[in-house]
């Protein structure tokens, strides 16, 4: 009985981490993702930082799929009670949310850092996946290439338009 308490307990001290990493970079960025940053906003000791993670990396990959499974689960749930009608403005709405931003910054800095892209492409792979459907209702029948590229497209739309939104207050 104990011994679940103590794991329920890390667990919940794990998800306090990881959720103040993502507040930290939406709200400093990447580049301003420390270690000293994350442990204040989650209201962790040191020593919990470095038990759960015991590097800057190790916690930047975490939080990598720790965005991906929020960014699922958002876009799920919101998708899930959309029609084909106001698909694009729920998925619009999705890339205005922190953990989207979040998403933002790791893939900006993906781009200069091997190992972050390669941690970020199963959970792109995972959102492609995940659009398919609820597009094919959108757009009708298409072969899967004319699909995936209007979700690509779709997809990177959006992605402009959240990028853009930083200068704008919308």
């Amino acid at each position: 009985m104990e011994a679940a308490r103590r794991q329920s307990r890390a667990l919940r001290t794990r998800e306090q981490i990881l959720a103040a990493a993502v507040e930290v970079m939406v709200g400093h960025g990447y580049a301003g993702l420390t270690m000293q940053r994350v442990q204040t906003a989650a209201g962790v000791t040191r020593g919990a930082l470095t038990h759960h993670f015991s590097s800057m990396r190790e916690l930047a990959v975490a939080a990598v799929d720790y965005v991906a499974a929020a960014q699922a689960g958002e876009i799920e749930a919101a998708v899930a009670d959309a029609g084909p009608a106001e698909l694009i403005e729920v998925l619009h709405e999705v890339t205005r949310r922190p953990t989207y931003v979040a998403g933002l910054e790791l893939w900006v800095a993906a781009r200069t850092d091997p190992e972050l892209r390669a941690a970020l492409r199963p959970g792109a792979r995972q959102l492609g996946r995940q659009l398919r459907e609820p597009l094919l209702l959108l757009v009708g029948d298409l072969d899967d290439e004319r699909l995936e590229g209007f979700a690509d497209g779709l997809l990177s739309l959006l992605r402009g338009l959240a990028v853009g939104g930083v200068l704008r207050d919308r």
